[in-house]
């Protein structure tokens, strides 16, 4: 049974996005919605009619997703699709009823709803206990010549009234809800969310690959790299993000200080004037903990998609302590690691902490230990040769972030070199 939840948009989490801007630019996606969505309404009458049309793929069915993406290339793709297929299904439950001359054919307005992908959102919860909405409203060739990011993320109103909408809200975020497709729209002056979910939970009892282990790495070029024991799949998650906002947030703790000593204030004065590093602090807390459930949820995410049961981190190693030779050095891992524990619960995913050293030059084919590079990003062995033959296929390079990933995939008893933390959790 699918229900849904309405969800008021309080403000843009990130203080430096005005509502000025963001009411622009949800009208005008609006807009753009509205005219994608009437152009296909009148090309799938016309193919109903029989006449011709240019929007035909090689099956001969209509599709007008190309021509939509070169008229509108600052709507991201999954924004046009879910226009097209909703505009699809209007007119297949009007279609025999125009056809007839019994009804004029459907239109959109203006001031239509914003269809939002599955992909296009999620829903996070920061230590606060407030909610927001991650959404990309712009694609990546708009984010990159624009001021607004792609994606821009939304406090959501807590439904008081609604008693059932607090814990939906939590399962949602939690992901033991299905989600669907979500809609934008304006009511009077106010913004709000509908998202529609399944009302029984997504079930956990689905067959995991047997022997399939993933293995997850704090890279020293990325966040985080995982890789697969018995699959070539890999991937890395960038750390831009967190280094630009971590400097950004130093620049400013650097200024505030300096007016703090500039002014020569004591007593109560103090307290005032440290009132906005406080609250810089404040929000730092905020940022990490969003990212750190933006970086679990990521990673559960792969392990489900490729049916894997067991995930392997690599545990707190203490030469990374004060040592910035990785990306997430100075960050809260130990709140990563439980955010990722927390969730891979939920699905029946084990997760365990192995504390790993020497793992970005031990090569993960054949075991031997390599003489560490400094500032090497490609790793390549000089006893089985592994890299050298990899970088002339499509998959390119073997990084040394996703070599410390399989590291700690293939790890078998047998192996000295990577050994299990005690608290290894389920």
């Amino acid at each position: 049974m699918q229900r849904s939840l309405k969800l008021k948009i309080v403000r843009p989490y990130d203080e430096s996005i005005t509502w000025e801007e963001i009411g622009y630019l949800l009208r005008g996606i609006s807009y753009q919605i509205c005219k994608m969505s009437n152009y296909c309404m009148t090309h799938h009458l016309l193919r109903a009619l029989g006449m011709e049309t240019e929007n035909l793929n090689p099956q001969g069915n209509l599709y007008c997703y190309p021509r939509l993406a070169k008229e509108y290339p600052d709507v991201p793709t999954g924004i046009i699709c879910a226009a097209e297929g909703r505009a699809r299904k209007v007119f297949q439950q009007k279609a025999r009823s125009v056809l007839f001359s019994e009804t004029a054919l459907p239109t959109f307005r203006k001031d239509c709803s914003i269809p939002i992908p599955v992909a296009g959102y999620s829903l996070l919860k920061t230590e606060t206990d407030t909610y927001v909405a991650n959404i990309q409203l712009l694609s990546r060739k708009a984010a990159k010549t624009g001021k607004l990011p792609g994606r821009i993320q939304f406090v959501l109103a807590n439904n008081w009234r609604d008693k059932k909408a607090g814990s939906v809200l939590r399962r949602l975020a939690e992901g033991t809800l299905k989600r669907g497709v979500a809609s934008l729209f304006r009511a009077k002056r106010d913004w709000y969310i509908s998202i529609p979910y399944e009302a029984e939970p997504i079930s956990m009892e689905e067959a995991f690959e047997p022997g399939l282990v993933m293995g997850v790495a704090f890279g020293s070029r990325c966040a985080l790299a995982y890789a697969f024991n018995h699959s070539p799949k890999r991937g890395e998650l960038g750390g831009e993000e967190v280094l630009s906002h971590q400097k950004t947030l130093q620049v400013r703790k650097m200024q505030i200080r300096q007016q703090y000593n500039w002014s020569g204030r004591k007593g109560h004065g103090r307290e005032n004037a440290l009132k906005p590093l406080q609250l810089l602090y404040e929000k730092e807390r905020n940022y990490r903990s969003l990212t750190n459930e933006r970086y679990a949820k990521w990673i559960v995410e792969i392990a489900k998609k490729n049916r894997c049961g067991v995930i392997r981190l690599e545990a707190a190693n203490l030469k990374h302590l004060g040592k910035p030779n990785i990306v997430l050095a100075r960050w809260p891992r130990a709140a990563l690691r439980k955010k990722i524990r927390d969730k891979a619960e939920v699905y029946g995913i084990e997760v365990q902490e192995y504390a790993a050293d020497k793992i970005q030059s031990r090569c993960s084919r054949c075991g031997a230990e390599q003489e560490p590079a400094e500032g090497n990003r490609w790793f390549i062995c000089n006893d089985c040769g592994y890299g050298k033959e990899e970088k002339k296929t499509a998959g390119g390079f073997i990084s040394v972030d996703y070599n410390a990933a399989r590291n700690l995939a293939v790890w078998e008893e047998k192996d000295r070199g990577i050994k299990p933390r005690l608290n290894i959790a389920k």
